[in-house]
């Protein structure tokens, strides 16, 4: 007797109201993903304009010189961040395009590649929250040796 190899989940079937329902939170990715990229946008524009900003602010206080590599460092950090931010907007862009396109259709391969690109966004959201809670746990438990070793506590 020869066993099917692929799952199926007892034939699972897009009726009207879950394609409505898809339909709905394709439409909300989408303009998710649309903010997310002008944010990602404003990012950067920031990141190119904010080392002038803050070489104008440190000459209208007589601020130290030899500040620029602080502006660098804050351009740095506001473009890393757009492009971490980036990555995920455009996993969910992905997922909504072919899942509107999939439901006008009715084009599986279009759902299939509707659905690995959510599983990539919300993939990447999953580390990127492990890597900053690792993060925060090291940065609280280097202040808790630092304040031990300072006396404190």
């Amino acid at each position: 007797m020869e066993q099917n190899t692929e799952i199926s989940l007892f034939e699972l079937q897009i009726d009207h109201n879950v394609s409505s329902y898809l339909k709905e939170t394709a439409r909300w990715a989408k303009f998710l993903a649309i903010v997310g990229f002008i944010c990602c946008g404003v990012m950067v524009l920031v990141a190119l304009f904010a080392g002038s900003f803050i070489a104008a602010a440190l000459r209208m206080t007589g601020g130290a010189a030899g500040m620029g590599y602080l502006t660098g460092m804050i351009s740095f950090v506001y473009i890393l961040i757009a492009l971490l931010f980036f990555l995920p907007c455009l996993y969910l862009y992905n997922f909504a395009s072919r899942m509107q396109a999939a439901l006008r259709s009715n084009d599986q391969e279009q759902l299939t590649k509707s659905f690995k690109n959510l599983k990539s966004c919300y993939r990447y959201i999953g580390i990127f929250t492990v890597i900053y809670l690792a993060l925060v746990v090291l940065i609280i438990v280097a202040n808790l040796f630092g304040s031990v070793s300072r006396g404190g506590v």
